[in-house]
């Protein structure tokens, strides 16, 4: 009777010993087809990846714009991309442009970007498109045309949102609104020089811009350079 009661918990023994080979068995061929168990050091090596894809080819940088870059009503040494290259101790290149769209930006992007070679780009645009009446759509498609030229000339992109501009600002929200949300889809760098020149209620601050509310003035555009050293060092 003994005999067999010790076989009976032998048999159960090795029951569940083979029940839990199975189940181990197929957590692991699970874990390998969804990746659960893995998922920490793939997420590691995405980010390693997207780190080594961010970092510039070389330290120049090509500014891409409208007036707000070219430093109007000023010139271009007043401009923040000439603080910009001062901070940083490297070559900026001016090509803003007044009365500029994205579209004109696009049209001239392998001449006054691509022909630079530099290692990243500043698209700063939108305040135009908006005064002129671009719809979204077309900012849209020339602002993503200009970041996949940039890309496909190993050039990193980053995008300038568009500032404030009287009577014009509920149009510009809707780019900045966009762009904001397209630069983290693609994982771009964004600079906001509102919150350099205005306030949280869209007031622009004293003695930074001109008395119209148009444009930067001299110390503006020194604070701008400043603002997009800080992110860009």
């Amino acid at each position: 009777m003994r005999t067999y009661r010790l076989e009976i918990r032998l048999i159960q023994a090795a029951a569940a010993l083979a029940l839990i080979v199975v189940i181990t068995g197929f957590l692991g061929l699970w874990g390998q087809a969804g990746q659960p168990s893995g998922s920490t050091a793939g997420a590691a090596e995405t980010q390693r990846t997207a780190a080594s894809a961010q970092t510039p080819s070389n330290s120049k940088i090509v500014a891409l714009g409208d007036s707000f870059t070219l430093g109007y009503p000023l010139d271009t040494k007043h401009s923040w991309t000439q603080r910009l290259a001062d901070d940083l101790k490297i070559s900026v290149v001016n090509k803003g442009k007044g009365s500029q769209t994205a579209k004109d930006l696009l049209a001239r992007f392998d001449a006054d970007v691509v022909s630079e070679k530099p290692g990243r780009v500043i698209i700063f645009v939108g305040t135009g498109d908006a005064i002129q009446g671009v719809s979204l759509k077309d900012y849209q498609t020339n602002i993503q045309a200009m970041v996949e030229k940039a890309k496909a000339n190993n050039i990193i992109p980053v995008l300038a949102l568009p500032v404030w501009y009287p009577k014009y600002q509920t149009n510009i929200q809707e780019f900045r609104d966009w762009e904001i949300d397209y630069a983290k889809k693609q994982s771009l760098m964004t600079l906001d020089f509102t919150t350099v020149l205005f306030d949280s209620s869209k007031k622009s601050v004293d003695g930074l811009v001109s008395k119209d509310g148009k444009y930067p003035n001299a110390k503006g555009y020194e604070e701008m350079g400043d603002y997009a050293a800080k992110l860009l060092k």
